[in-house]
Formats: structure tokens, sequence, C-alpha cells
């Protein structure tokens, strides 16, 4: 039992190991790896991210609560149809607020390869097209229990279903939330170790050429690790730039 209950676990999407994206294979793969992972991780301000979830929590709440009579004792039916509807949509807006990147990272001898990626999710387009559908069954046993409400389920189920939906099958929607990058550095390049103190990410500080201002600029390599990661992590990057000025310091993720 216990052997398919684990089969049934990895088999969950967020469970799968994180594979590369055919067109993103290692430089160096010839080279011994010193030490190799990979993340799923937000590079982004997660308490910016969190702020705009609260907020679009809070409008939909009180909204839903309005429209479908969610808080109303007297209207169990309504409610019934609108809280699956609501669950969903709330599960929409957190994947689109708390959208996570893929970092695959291998450091060597040579020096730090790193592949990061971000695709819309099957998962994610599943539940808008469940949430659709949702939602058209909503707005039609809504208005059979209260005809004078057709407009209203109309433009909240309805309206909301057919919005995610567009953006599901909208192919530059999708492209605007697809990115693959691949970069390659040499050891030599870093001139400052930053830890973060809140978050299990060290940042390499390294200058460039910016070739639309035509100046050196400074530039930042994120490796985003699990807490338990980050002091093996540290331990290599230490071995591999001695003598480069670290500190545990707040920094700007993007």
């Amino acid at each position: 039992m216990s052997s398919i209950f684990d089969r049934l676990t990895r088999a969950l999407p967020w469970n799968k190991p994180i594979e590369l994206p055919e067109h993103h294979q290692w430089k160096h793969a010839n080279i011994p790896a010193l030490l190799e992972w990979r993340i799923k991780a937000r590079p982004y301000n997660i308490i910016v991210a969190n702020g705009m979830f609260l907020v679009v929590f809070v409008f939909a709440t009180l909204m839903f609560g309005w429209m479908g009579g969610l808080f109303n004792p007297e209207s169990i039916s309504v409610a019934a149809i609108g809280m699956p509807f609501y669950l969903l949509t709330m599960a929409a807006v957190y994947g689109t607020t708390h959208q996570k990147t893929k970092f695959a990272y291998r450091f060597t001898e040579q020096g730090i390869e790193v592949c990061e990626w971000k695709a819309p999710g099957k998962g994610w387009m599943i539940a808008l097209k469940w949430l659709t559908v949702i939602a058209a069954i909503a707005v039609i046993f809504v208005i059979a229990l209260d005809p004078s409400a057709f407009w209203i389920a109309l433009a909240g189920p309805g309206g909301m279903g057919l919005l995610y939906l567009s953006l599901a099958n909208s192919s530059k929607y999708q492209e605007m939330h697809t990115e693959y990058h691949h970069r390659d550095h040499s050891w030599d390049r870093y001139k400052k170790i930053s830890i973060h103190p809140k978050r299990p990410v060290i940042g390499l500080h390294f200058d460039y050429f910016n070739t639309s201002q035509q100046s050196i600029d400074k530039g930042v390599l994120f490796l985003y690790c699990k807490e338990i990661q980050l002091n093996s992590t540290l331990g290599v990057v230490g071995e591999k730039l001695p003598g480069i000025p670290s500190a545990y310091e707040a920094f700007d993720i993007y």
C-alpha cells in the first residue's frame, strides 16, 4: 500500500523532477560538476506579490459576498453554486501573482552555468478551463433560481470565466509568461558575495558592459536554493572565490 501511495505522490505535478528543456542543455557537460541542483523559486519581491494577492482576495470576497449572497444564510443554494467558482478563482489569482520560475544550476571548476525558464503550467490551464465550465453552470443555476439576477450572474461568474478562458488561450499572454535564459559565467567574473538575511538566496555581484548605455553597469547572479542547501552552496562558492568580500545583507531580487 505504501509503495502505491508513494508512486501516486510522485506522480503529482508539483512532485515531478525538474527536467531541462530540450533546447537548454549544459555547455560544459563534459566537465565534472562540483555542485548541481534544480529548484522552483519566486524571483521577485515576495512582499509585493503577497500584498497584491491580499488586495484581490479582499475585493473578490466582498464582490462574491454581495453578488452571490455567500454570507447570507437564506441563500444557501446560491452559495453552494458560487463557492466552488470562488475557490477556483482565488486559486487562479494565486497562480498568477505567485508564479514560480524553474532554475537549474551547475558548478564546475570553470564557472557557473544557469538554466532559467518559465512557462504556463498545464495544470494551471486545465484549472482555468474547469473554472469556465463551472462558471457557465453557475450562471444557468443562478438565473433559474432568480431570473432577476441575470445580469449579475452574467457579469460575475460568466464574465470572469470568459476572461480567464481568453487569457489561457491567448498566444500573446502565454508568450508574455514564457521565458528561457542560459547563463555561463566564469568564477573570476564575480566581485562580491551577498547572502540575503530573510531568504535562502545568494547574490554574486559582477560588472558588465551595458550596450544600450555604452557604459559599465552592475549585475547580480541570483542563486536560489533551499534552506538546507544554503551552507553547502556557500561552502563551494567560498572555495572558488577566496578573498572575495561577502556579507549578510538585504538586496533587491528580480
